[in-house]
């Protein structure tokens, strides 16, 4: 397996201190004439209460259900438990799509738990406020594909109120190789200071990096 050198990686706004970027900070916002057809037909409302039913997040936690608009791309978006030795950020390509020979996922290779939902694919992740979760961003395919993320759409929370993210859509044109993958280590969290904190949902929207 060989690690291919990924030109695009970079970190996102990051301190000294390695300080959270929160709220919009840093991410691409979908400018005016951009559509996504994909998150334009989803009901984020519905969405946000179908994760509020099937939460099981422990007492003084939420559930957060986090998608990837995709469908109109030949790739896949999925989330991982990283390398512990990852570091946010990190973003690397590989020629293969043998999980457990790519080295910013974890061993033994673990998939975030899903919701069932027939819009989309939502990962839950149960969250605290003022906590964070680190995972792995894998993205997979048959072709080469360049692909941008745009800020995410999302209910209750937003970037402008009550998310953390540290960050996947930071207005940068990513390639994911042929029969390869490419990953990226991404933060995603509440705001500390939430006022009646609840489940809710949050959907990247993906766009073809060569339009």
């Amino acid at each position: 397996m060989e690690r291919i050198p990924d030109l695009e990686r970079r970190r996102l706004l990051q301190t000294a201190a390695g300080a959270l970027v929160v709220g919009a900070a840093g991410c691409a916002d979908t400018e005016d004439g951009d559509s996504h057809p994909q998150l334009e037909e989803l009901d984020m409302d519905a969405l946000r209460e179908t994760v509020a039913e099937q939460s099981e997040a422990p007492d003084g936690s939420v559930t957060l259900g986090v998608g990837f608009a995709d469908e109109q791309l030949p790739m896949t978006s999925e989330l991982y438990e990283p390398n512990p030795d990852a570091e946010i950020g990190d973003t690397e390509q590989y020629d293969t799509q043998a999980l457990e020979d790519v080295d910013l996922v974890a061993d033994p290779v673990e998939e975030l738990p899903t919701l069932d939902t027939d819009e989309i694919t939502l990962y839950a992740l149960d969250l605290a406020p003022g906590e964070t979760r680190t995972m792995s961003l894998v993205v997979r395919g048959d072709e080469d594909v360049a692909f941008d993320a745009h800020q995410p759409e999302g209910e209750p929370y937003d970037i402008d109120s009550g998310l953390v993210l540290n960050c996947y859509c930071i207005d940068e044109v990513w390639n994911a190789p042929a029969e390869g993958t490419w990953v990226r280590v991404i933060e995603v969290g509440l705001e500390e200071d939430l006022d009646d904190p609840e489940s809710g949902a949050m959907v990247y929207g993906v766009f073809d990096g060569e339009e």
